[in-house]
C-alpha cells in the first residue's frame, strides 16, 4: 500500500488525526485540512498526485457537495485518476446519490468503525494487498476485514473470556484470532485462538476490549 496519496478534508480536526493516524499505519501518505478551501487549492495544484480524496459533507462556509461540484468545474478538461470516499454523520440518500453523481467512489458514515473505512479503501482502490501477520510475533487478527494488530496486551482470560488493552478500537460482535503464547498454552492448543469482540472501552490513549472464546458462543 505504500506510495497512495490521500488527501483528507474535514473541519473536526480530532476525527481528522483520528483518520491520518489509522492511514498511515496502512502505508498511505496523508495530507490533511480542516480548512476545505486550502484543501481545494492543493487539489487543484496538485490533483495529479493524489490518489484519494475523503471529504467531509458537512463542513461550514464550503460543504462537502459544493467542494465536489466546484472541483468537477475547475478540472473538466483535466480530471485527475483520483477517486473520493465521501464522510458524513447522517445516513442521507439524497446526499448520497448527489454525491455519486459528482464524482464519489464511496459512502461512509463517521458512525462507523474506522476498520471498516480501511477496508472499503483497499476494495474500491482496487488494491488487494492487505497486511499480513508476523509469525514470529503476537498479534490480533481480525478475520471479517483482513486487519492485522500487533501492538496489544493480554490483561486476563479465563475458561471463559479474555480481556485486552490495544491502541485500536475492534467493532463489537467481530470474529477475531488471538496469536498469544500464554493464552494458547492455556487453552492447550498450537494454534490462535478464535473469539467474538463483546466490548471495547476507550481509557485514555489506549482500548481495554472483552472477549469470549468462539467456541462458547453458540
Amino acid at each position: 500500500m505504500l506510495g497512495k496519496n490521500v488527501v483528507i478534508v474535514d473541519d473536526c480536526k480530532d476525527y481528522t488525526e483520528l483518520i491520518a493516524k489509522k492511514l498511515k499505519r496502512e502505508g498511505f501518505s496523508i495530507k490533511s485540512f480542516t480548512a476545505p478551501d486550502k484543501a481545494f487549492d492543493y487539489i487543484i495544484e496538485n490533483g495529479q498526485e493524489v490518489d484519494l480524496i475523503i471529504l467531509d459533507l458537512m463542513m461550514p462556509k464550503l460543504n462537502g457537495l459544493e467542494f465536489l461540484a466546484t472541483l468537477s468545474e475547475r478540472q473538466v478538461k483535466t480530471r485527475p485518476q483520483y477517486k473520493v470516499c465521501v464522510l458524513s454523520d447522517k445516513h442521507d440518500l439524497l446526499e448520497i446519490e448527489t454525491a455519486f453523481k459528482l464524482g464519489a467512489s464511496e459512502y461512509f458514515l463517521k458512525s462507523e468503525p474506522l476498520e471498516i473505512l480501511v477496508e472499503k479503501i483497499y476494495e474500491f482502490m482496487e488494491v488487494s494487498s492487505h497486511p499480513t501477520p508476523d509469525q514470529k510475533k503476537e498479534f490480533i487478527s481480525l478475520l471479517e476485514i483482513t486487519n492485522i494488530i500487533h501492538d496489544f496486551q493480554l490483561v486476563n482470560f479465563d475458561e471463559n473470556n479474555v480481556t485486552l488493552y490495544s491502541r485500536e478500537e475492534l467493532p463489537i460482535h467481530s470474529t477475531i484470532q488471538i496469536n498469544s503464547e500464554k493464552l494458547k498454552k492455556f487453552k492447550q492448543t498450537t494454534m490462535p485462538i478464535n473469539c467474538i469482540v463483546d466490548n471495547c472501552e476507550i481509557l485514555d490513549e489506549r482500548i481495554l476490549i472483552t472477549c469470549q472464546y468462539l467456541d462458547q458462543t453458540a
